[in-house]
This record gives structure tokens, C-alpha cells and sequence, in this order.
């Protein structure tokens, strides 16, 4: 007589067990797969392209002086805003007199506020739009330019969107590998654009 083999299945816990291994698995690929495909690049940019347009429209709906901030090291950005026309970020070292805040701040004619203007400090825009991101995978910032500030590959750059509807020129290259995606930012308009690969800039 032969003996009767009652066949096993898989138990709850085994099947548990094997999908949170797949699961695993595909975490661990998904980022590296990113980088073959530039997906990462690619989505970082967009984010990017559209947190920066949102900016735009913040500061001249709220009267507000706002920027970008892409820190090269850390691989984020992230958004700060200041109320009314703030200045832009100077060289510390540079010693600025009546006559220089009077061309930075054209619209002032107190030279006591103009002062002020120049001292504004800008907080952290709290906003799930424009919220501090890393770049994702191994994404990073390319050499970023923009109008009127020497360029520099290191420490943080700053975009700058002015409540009266404008914003400085930049071009923005994520890279990840031989991938390259370019936001370019218009100042009349603010419209912030992905450009496949690098872009040639031309003063």
C-alpha cells in the first residue's frame, strides 16, 4: 500500500514574507533604473520647472519678493519669500552707498526705507507646492546660470521672481549621468520651461 502525500501550501506568513522581499527588491532597483533612463532627471526637472512657475505667480498675487533656492551640495531646492520689493542677495564685501540702494531700489524714495529694504531677510515659504525636495537618485544640478550673478559651482544659488511680474533670466541643468534637462526661466513672463540637454547661454 502506498502511502497518501497530502500536498503543503504556502502559509499566510510565507506569502507575507515573499512579497515584502519583492517589494524590497524593487525599491532598491527602481532609483538605479532612474539613472539608466534618466527618469530621475526628467522628474526632477518638472517639479522644479513647476514649483518655480507657481513662485511666480505667488509673488505678484501676494506683493511679494520671492526665490528659489538650489543648493548644489545638499542636491534641493526649496522656496523663501519676503514681504514687498526685498533686494537681492549681495556680496556681503560690497559696500553699498546712497547712490547704489537709490538704483536698487528705484521705486523708493526714502532713503531710510531703502536701507531697511536692503537689510529684508527672507523666511521659508511654507507651501506643500514649493516644500524643501532633494533631487531624487543620483540626479544633481549642472552649472546653473542666472542673469546678472557671476556663475559658480558651488553653495547656493538663488531665482528671484519680483512682485511686479517679472523674474531673472536662469537655465537650471538637472544631470544624472549622460542625461541633461535644462529649466530655462523667461523674466518678462516667468514661464518655466524643460529643455532636453544642455542649453548654450547667451548673454
Amino acid at each position: 500500500m502506498h502511502a497518501r502525500h497530502r500536498e503543503r501550501g504556502f502559509t499566510l506568513v510565507e506569502l507575507l514574507v515573499v512579497v515584502a522581499a519583492i517589494a524590497l527588491i524593487a525599491g532598491l532597483a527602481a532609483p538605479a533604473l532612474g539613472s539608466i533612463t534618466g527618469a530621475n532627471a526628467r522628474d526632477a526637472a518638472g517639479k522644479l520647472a513647476g514649483g518655480m512657475r507657481y513662485l511666480f505667480d505667488t509673488a505678484a498675487l501676494r506683493h511679494a519678493t520671492c526665490r528659489i533656492a538650489l543648493d548644489r551640495a545638499q542636491r534641493a531646492w526649496w522656496a523663501e519669500c519676503a514681504p514687498g520689493p526685498a533686494g537681492i542677495a549681495r556680496d556681503p564685501r560690497e559696500r553699498e552707498d546712497d547712490e547704489t540702494l537709490a538704483k536698487r531700489f528705484s521705486d523708493e524714495k526714502d532713503e531710510e526705507a531703502r536701507r531697511l529694504l536692503a537689510r529684508t531677510t527672507f523666511g521659508a515659504f511654507s507651501d506643500q507646492l514649493v516644500k524643501k525636495r532633494e533631487l531624487p537618485g543620483a540626479a544633481g544640478f549642472g552649472k546653473i546660470h542666472v542673469e546678472g550673478r557671476d556663475d559658480d559651482d558651488t553653495g547656493t544659488a538663488y531665482v528671484y521672481f519680483f512682485p511686479a511680474g517679472q523674474a531673472q533670466r536662469a537655465f537650471v541643468p538637472i544631470v544624472d549621468g549622460s542625461y541633461v534637462y535644462t529649466i530655462v526661466v523667461e523674466p518678462f513672463t516667468g514661464r518655466s520651461r524643460v529643455v532636453v540637454g544642455p542649453v548654450e547661454v547667451k548673454e
